[in-house]
C-alpha cells in the first residue's frame, strides 16, 4: 500500500501559485457540468456477489478542499468528472454521465430510443440502462 507524504515545499509553492494565477472562483465550468441534470444516478453497480464493482460516492472526497499534494487544475477537473447523472442536452437528446470517463448518449425518435454507449468498462453500462428506463422513458 502507497503511504502518503507531505508536499515538498517546492511543490506547495507551486500548487499555491497556480490556484493564484487560474480563475477558480469563477464557477461558470460547474455550472456548465451541472447543465440540464435530470437525475442523478444514486446506486452503486454490484455483481452478482455482492462486490461493489463501481461507486461513484468514492469519490466524495472531491467536495472538500483541495490538498497542497494536488495540483489545483487536476483537482477541479476531478470534481467536474464526478458529477454524475442522466443530463438533458437539448430536447430529446440525454447523456448518462459520470459511471466512468465515458458517456452514454441517447436519442428519442419516433419509433424508440437509439442507445450510443463507449463505456471504457461494461459493468456501467447496467445503472446506466436503469437511470435511463425510469427516467427518458416515462418522462422527467
Amino acid at each position: 500500500m502507497t503511504t502518503s507524504r507531505d508536499a515538498s515545499v517546492t511543490v506547495r509553492d507551486q500548487h499555491k501559485d497556480a490556484l493564484a494565477s487560474m480563475p477558480f472562483s469563477d464557477e461558470q465550468d460547474v455550472e456548465d457540468a451541472n447543465r440540464g441534470l435530470v437525475v442523478p444516478i444514486e446506486e452503486a453497480v454490484v455483481g452478482a456477489d455482492g462486490t461493489v464493482l463501481w461507486d461513484n460516492s468514492t469519490y466524495d472526497f472531491l467536495a472538500g478542499d483541495c490538498p497542497d499534494t494536488v495540483h489545483p487544475s487536476l483537482w477541479r477537473q476531478s470534481q467536474l468528472a464526478a458529477i454524475d447523472g442522466l443530463f438533458e442536452v437539448v430536447p430529446g437528446i440525454y447523456q448518462v454521465r459520470g459511471m466512468d470517463l465515458s458517456n452514454t448518449t441517447l436519442v428519442e425518435g419516433e419509433e424508440g430510443i437509439v442507445v450510443s454507449t463507449r463505456c471504457c468498462r461494461w459493468r456501467p453500462a447496467r445503472p446506466r440502462s436503469r437511470c435511463t428506463a425510469s427516467t427518458v422513458a416515462t418522462g422527467p
